[in-house]
């Protein structure tokens, strides 16, 4: 591809993402489905302006660097006194949560596409956990109680590494057509272990060379600071076998909570980070979900169409529901109501980690190409279209919806 070619997907992708905005904004849907949507139009299926396959180099460093921004960004809006209440909840959410979604989806996975048991397993991992790149910038849109909020854009981002790691091991265990699951479970806390170590030491790092004391030396340009960071994490944890989005993610939460370490940082240069992290976002997500739509496997999607959308039906009426009650049920300090539970279970968008996910199962061996392809593409396309579209609805008739900025400050000002 010639420096021309390159200049010119980048003029389509952008071109794309501003008439999609507008529509987004016209239609009243969430830009991502509209973003997927133009995706399929420019994709190779319609008018053929983009040609954009998920192995290539340019999709793996969006999928990988974009996503980790995107993850960075979602860890800086999280706060401790936020979610300190409800920190258990989101242990279990992550941790076995992911594993009680991947055996229940996979089971019915088993079932739907007549695949021995590991392999519906396999399909089950891959689709458990949340995406963060759908609901970090989908939630930053909508005004639901922040404890809500938090817990979701949290889980979906500790989750992937999670769903990840499980996929791998199962890889193994399919690919060898059998042996012992101990030693790739064993694999998996050791890697979740290494990404939460090297995360936060970076996300340490990063908090004090920022900070306004003297051994702040980045703090007049926080900008760059940030993209060396999460670029080096990444590929760092990535290197040591960990997971790099785990750890984008620690170093934004733990920039964004800086005073919890008793350091401060200039007012104006956070204002500065936060407002430029916020719009590299939205300009990796435009890239993603028309990426997403372009590399959509219509020619597949035909045959495995009914097994696959059985086993969404699984994921998103059995195995989601299930898995936020048996995690948040027990979670006593976390005081969790009806309606935030119902909420919860309907949040189950999927989206950039699964498909990335495809391409390295497929690369490691795993023969049931068009089985993962099918089921990632039509969770991508039903979460969207079904969740996201309804969540704004769904929170203001479950009363999570808070007001206004200018309803908050009339509702103070009111004589009680």
């Amino acid at each position: 591809m010639s420096a021309r070619d390159v200049i010119e997907t980048l003029a389509i992708l952008l071109a794309a993402g501003l008439v999609s905005e507008l529509l987004a904004g016209l239609l009243r849907l969430p830009r991502m489905v509209v973003l997927l949507g133009a995706g399929v139009l420019l994709g190779p299926e319609a008018l053929d302006a983009l040609d954009l396959p998920l192995d290539s180099v340019g999709v793996q460093l969006l999928l990988t660097l974009g996503v980790s921004f995107i993850l960075f960004h979602g860890g800086l809006g999280l706060y401790v006194s936020v979610l300190r209440p409800v920190a258990l909840g989101v242990g279990l959410l992550a941790v076995p949560g992911v594993v009680v979604t991947a055996l229940v989806t996979g089971s019915i996975a088993a079932l739907a596409f007549d695949v021995p048991i590991e392999v519906g397993l396999l399909i089950g991992a891959v689709l458990a956990p949340t995406d963060p790149a759908i609901l970090i910038p989908l939630f930053e849109r909508l005004r639901v109680r922040p404890k809500v909020t938090q817990t979701i854009v949290a889980e979906s981002a500790l989750n992937d590494v999670t769903g990840a790691v499980l996929a791998l091991a199962l890889t193994a265990f399919v690919v060898e057509n059998g042996g012992s699951l101990a030693a790739p479970l064993g694999e998996f806390v050791l890697d979740l272990v290494l990404s939460t170590a090297l995360g936060a030491a970076f996300g340490i790092a990063l908090a004090l060379t920022l900070c306004t004391r003297r051994f702040g030396i980045w703090r007049e340009s926080p900008v760059l600071a940030v993209l060396l960071v999460v670029a080096a994490s990444y590929f760092t944890i990535d290197y040591a076998g960990g997971s790099g989005y785990l750890g984008a993610f620690l170093a934004g939460f733990i920039v964004g909570n800086m005073d919890e370490l008793r350091l401060g940082m200039s007012t104006r240069r956070e204002e500065e980070m936060r407002f430029l992290t916020g719009a590299a976002t939205d300009i990796v997500v435009i890239f993603v979900f028309i990426t997403l739509g372009a590399s959509l496997p219509f020619d597949t999607i035909a045959d495995e169409a009914l097994p696959a959308l059985a086993t969404l039906a699984a994921l998103i009426l059995v195995a989601r529901p299930l898995t936020v009650l048996l995690c948040l049920l027990p979670d006593r300090r976390g005081r969790w109501r009806r309606e935030e539970l119902v909420f919860l279970a309907w949040t189950r968008e999927t989206g950039v980690v699964p498909a990335a996910l495809v391409g390295v199962l497929v690369a490691e061996g795993v023969r049931q190409e068009s089985e993962l392809l099918t089921v990632v593409a039509l969770a991508v396309v039903v979460t969207l279209l079904v969740q996201a579209t309804t969540k704004a609805w769904l929170a203001r008739r479950l009363g999570l919806e808070e007001p206004e900025p200018e309803e908050r400050h009339r509702r103070a000002s009111e004589p009680a």
